[in-house]
């Protein structure tokens, strides 16, 4: 095979590969999602999540939430926490990180890279997104990356959210194109607003954005 035909191999597998990604998988997460069948990324496939790709080109993500020293944050859905130990380093000093997921793979492996990172500040919760284990205005941050359209019921999230966050708290809601569930960032304002959150930033572009919302007082 000469160079040619194996150049063009590649860019049939790769074209292949972004068809089905793009295309066939939000297809079907679509369908998931209008018969209330959204399921978050199984543990198997954390490797699409956590990569050196998407670590890169989502280096803004977590600065565009805006942590400061001293705060209590909630990190809803943080899978093997791909932005786990950075936020819990950016709560220092005396704030804290409170990791919430589904999945107890996800939060084994949350709490893996704590103690590798000699972090104290990381409570971690196997818990789901309709009964957060924390008690009513007990967060001043919270913030989800590409998990809000996985949540089979959007407003009972979202309502929890609410309630666990201080009254002028801030929610943070990154998604990114690549994400099978991928909404639009007018969709996911609307979902925000419809639960009583405020717009108050809008970060990025169509490839990866990032809203914040205030709890109004």
């Amino acid at each position: 095979m000469d160079a040619y035909t194996l150049l063009w191999a590649l860019l049939a597998i790769v074209g292949g590969l972004l068809f089905f990604w793009v295309f066939l998988l939000r297809l079907l997460s679509a369908l998931a999602a209008r018969f209330g069948k959204s399921q978050p990324c199984p543990y198997a496939f954390v490797w699409i999540v956590d990569n050196p790709v998407r670590r890169w080109y989502m280096r803004p993500a977590l600065d565009r939430v805006g942590i400061r020293p001293g705060e209590r944050v909630l990190e809803l859905g943080p899978g093997p926490g791909v932005f786990t130990i950075e936020a819990a380093r950016q709560t220092e000093p005396g704030g804290s990180l409170v990791a919430v997921d589904i999945q107890p793979k996800m939060i084994a492996a949350v709490e893996r890279k704590g103690r590798e990172a000699g972090l104290t500040n990381v409570e971690t919760h196997v818990a789901s997104a309709y009964d957060l284990p924390l008690d009513e205005g007990s967060v001043d941050r919270a913030f989800l990356v590409t998990v809000l359209p996985e949540i089979a019921d959007r407003q009972v999230a979202l309502a929890e959210l609410h309630r666990v966050l201080k009254p002028g708290g801030t929610l943070s809601i990154t998604e990114e194109f690549m994400d099978p569930d991928y909404p639009l960032a007018g969709t996911t304002i609307r979902w925000a607003e419809e639960a009583g959150f405020e717009l108050e930033e809008r970060h990025g572009n169509w490839w990866t954005y990032t809203l914040n919302f205030g709890r109004p007082a």
